[in-house]
């Protein structure tokens, strides 16, 4: 069930991403808006039930060592308490426990023996000395100090660091792919919404043919007259026309001059179908003359 929650979740956030790059490449602002949003509250809803799931398994570790730890029959039941509670026996090391028939000689002994021991470890090492240096300036052989080699004290030894040499390599690769392919898709976005403008159309002037219809009672012409005003100011230098003829059908016909190019035409049609008119449908179903 949680793979298939994950799956849904993941699903959504790619098909949500999709269609904002989508809406943002066709000039469809609003529904480019819907989209991001629906894509926000997917990854948000995706963090969520990852940072459920995160807890309940904390959750579920905290429990089963709670359950070994009462497993255990000779663990007291006042390790659970603070340190130093009032009532709690508090633990310590059992040759500190006071005992009259006992002699507290552990640790001077201990201390004794290494004074001891260091001090004979200091007394070889310069008895060594002295002999070394003795033999080597008898010999006349200039005996070299012992040093490292050249490779350092594990020379000859298997890398032990060769296990982590593929990971870093895939990991620099993946991070290598996955810069690349955002820069790319940031590129193809940028190049398809630029507004720049067009080179000279031949044609002095254009014809837009585009459907309309209305969910309910709403006058269609009413509408499309006032969608019409409202997107001929959406291209730049901004359009002129001679007024709405019906063609019939839900079908009309504008004039617009200048003619429309390429970049224009994208952002006209992204205004016309994406009307936010209410109760409104429209689409640009032909230009001429087509852009190059």
């Amino acid at each position: 069930m949680k793979k298939w929650i994950y799956l849904g979740l993941g699903v959504m956030v790619v098909w949500t991403g999709g269609y904002v790059f989508l809406y943002t490449a066709r000039w469809e602002w609003q529904r480019a808006l819907m989209a991001g949003e629906l894509l926000l509250v997917s990854m948000l809803v995706l963090l969520a039930v990852a940072g459920v799931d995160r807890f309940n398994r904390l959750e579920r570790r905290i429990g089963e060592l709670g359950e070994r730890r009462d497993a255990v029959p000779d663990s007291p039941a006042s390790l659970s308490a603070p340190y130093g509670a009032p009532g709690v026996e508090t633990p310590t090391f059992r040759w500190l426990h006071s005992e009259s028939n006992s002699y507290k000689v552990f640790i001077p002994v201990l201390l004794g023996a290494g004074i001891v021991v260091s001090g004979l470890a200091a007394l070889v090492e310069r008895i060594s000395s002295r002999l070394g240096g003795r033999v080597g300036a008898r010999s006349g052989s200039g005996l070299a100090p012992l040093s490292a080699p050249t490779g350092g004290v594990l020379a000859g030894a298997p890398d032990l660091a060769a296990p982590e040499r593929p990971r870093r390599t895939r990991s620099l690769v993946l991070g290598s792919a996955a810069v690349l392919v955002a820069g790319l898709a940031v590129f193809a976005l940028a190049d398809l919404t630029q507004d720049r403008p067009d080179e000279p159309v031949r044609a002095a002037a254009g014809t837009v043919v585009f459907e309309a219809s209305a969910n309910g009672r709403s006058p269609v012409d009413a509408m499309t007259r006032r969608l019409w005003e409202y997107c001929r100011g959406s291209t730049r230098p901004y359009l002129k026309g001679g007024g709405l003829t019906a063609l019939g059908g839900g079908r009309y016909a504008v004039v617009v001059q200048p003619a429309l190019g390429e970049h224009a035409l994208r952002r006209f049609k992204g205004c016309i179908e994406d009307a936010v008119i209410d109760h409104g449908n429209f689409r640009v179903v032909g230009v001429h003359p087509e852009p190059e």
